[in-house]
C-alpha cells in the first residue's frame, strides 16, 4: 500500500496542531509497515499511489483531488473542521469581518447543499476521517454529506509524554505550578480573553507559541493587556523535551480556544499528568469526558472559575490512563489503516 499525504501549500509556514497531526500520522503508519510519502508536486505522480490522503479542507487542495479522482486514486480527507456561531460574534476584528463570518455560518446551516469548494472536497473524497463523532455530525449537517462516508479517526499523543518531568522547565524559568497555554497566538486560540480572565489570580501565566502571520496586532494587544505575571515564550519544537517538561511543571493546562477538535496540546498535557481546564467548544467533551473542567471561551468569569476549580482538583492517574487506553498514535494508525483497506477492497 502506497499513500501520498498532501496539505495546502502554506501549512508549514506557521505550523500548529494540523501539521503535527500529519507528521505523527505518517510516523505511526510507517511503524505499521505502510509506505507514506509527503507528496511533492515537482517529482511525484499520483498514478504511483494507491491513496491520496489530504489534511485540512482548504480549497487549495481541491484541484489535486480532482486529478486523483480522474486517475482512479482513492481519496481520504481529514477535514479538521469546526464552525460555530458563537465565535463569529466574539471574533477579533472589525464589524465587517464578523458580519461576513456570521453570514457564512448561517448560510451553511440554512442551505447546506449550496455549492462551495469545501463541499466539493467532501463530495470528491471516497472517505472522510473526522477526528470525532461531533465533527462528523457537523460536516454531514452543514455540507449535506452522507454519513456513510464518515469514519472517525481519533487524534492522539506520543507515549513519551507519559514520562514527562517538570525539572527542566523549572530550572530554566524558575517557576512551577503556573497556568500554561500552548498554541499559536491568534484570535481563534483566544489568548486575549485568557489574559484578561486571569489578571490578579496570583499565579504566573505562561503562553508558549508564535504569532500567526497577519495577526501581529492581536499579539501586540495581548502584550499590552498582560500584567507582570504573564510570561510569553516563543514556540517550542514539538520534539523538544522542554515542551513535555512545561506540561509536567504546570499547575493547570488551559485550552481557552473558541473551539478545538480537540487540541493536540491538551492530549499531550493530559498524558503528562497535568490538570486541565478546557473550552467546551468543539469536540472536547467527546475526548475528555468528566476528567477535566470546562469553560465558556466568551466568558472571562467562566475561564477564571474553570482554572480555579482545576487547581483544586486532586491529581490522579485516571485521566492519564484514559489517554493511554484510547489516544495514542498507534490507535490512530490502526483506525486509518482500516479505512484505507476498506477503500482498496
Amino acid at each position: 500500500m502506497k499513500v501520498a499525504f498532501f496539505v495546502y501549500p502554506s501549512a508549514f509556514q506557521s505550523p500548529g496542531g494540523g501539521e503535527i497531526l500529519l507528521l505523527k500520522t505518517k510516523e505511526a503508519l510507517e511503524r505499521k509497515g505502510i509506505t507514506v510519502r509527503l507528496f511533492n508536486q515537482w517529482e511525484d505522480k499520483l498514478k504511483d499511489f494507491d491513496i491520496l490522503h489530504v489534511f485540512g479542507s482548504f480549497r487549495d487542495c481541491v484541484w489535486l483531488m480532482r486529478t486523483a479522482r480522474s486517475l482512479g486514486v482513492k481519496i481520504v480527507l481529514s477535514p479538521i473542521f469546526w464552525s460555530t456561531l458563537q465565535r463569529t460574534f466574539f471574533e477579533y476584528g472589525g464589524i465587517y469581518k464578523r458580519t461576513q463570518m456570521v453570514l457564512r455560518h448561517v448560510a451553511k446551516v440554512a442551505l447546506p447543499f449550496l455549492p462551495s469548494e469545501r463541499r466539493n472536497m467532501f463530495l470528491l473524497a471516497d472517505a472522510i476521517v473526522p477526528n470525532s463523532q461531533a465533527e462528523a455530525e457537523q460536516v454531514s449537517r452543514l455540507f449535506y454529506i452522507k454519513k456513510s462516508k464518515m469514519h472517525v479517526v481519533y487524534l492522539a499523543a506520543d507515549e513519551r509524554f507519559m514520562d514527562s518531568d517538570g525539572s527542566e522547565f523549572i530550572k530554566k524559568y524558575k517557576i512551577k505550578d503556573f497556568i500554561l497555554s500552548v498554541g499559536r497566538i491568534e484570535p481563534r486560540k483566544n489568548q486575549l480573553n485568557l489574559i484578561r480572565a486571569l489578571k490578579g489570580l496570583g499565579r504566573r501565566l505562561v503562553l508558549i507559541g508564535d504569532v500567526v502571520p497577519h495577526y501581529d496586532e492581536y499579539y501586540r494587544q495581548c502584550k499590552r493587556e498582560a500584567d507582570k505575571d504573564t510570561l510569553f515564550i516563543r514556540r517550542v519544537e514539538h520534539d523538544d523535551t522542554l515542551l513535555s517538561s512545561a506540561y509536567a511543571a504546570c499547575g493547570v493546562f488551559v485550552l481557552q480556544s473558541w473551539f478545538e477538535t480537540p487540541g493536540l496540546s491538551a492530549l499531550e498535557a493530559a498524558l503528562a499528568g497535568a490538570r486541565l481546564a478546557i473550552t467546551s467548544g468543539g469536540s472536547t467533551r467527546e475526548y475528555f469526558k468528566d476528567y477535566v473542567e470546562y469553560l465558556n471561551p466568551a466568558s472571562l468569569g467562566s475561564i477564571r472559575e474553570a482554572v480555579e476549580c482545576a487547581l483544586q482538583r486532586e491529581k490522579t492517574y485516571d485521566l492519564k490512563q484514559h489517554m493511554l487506553n484510547n489516544y495514542l498514535w498507534s490507535h490512530s494508525a490502526d483506525q486509518n489503516i482500516r479505512v484505507y483497506e476498506k477503500l482498496l477492497q
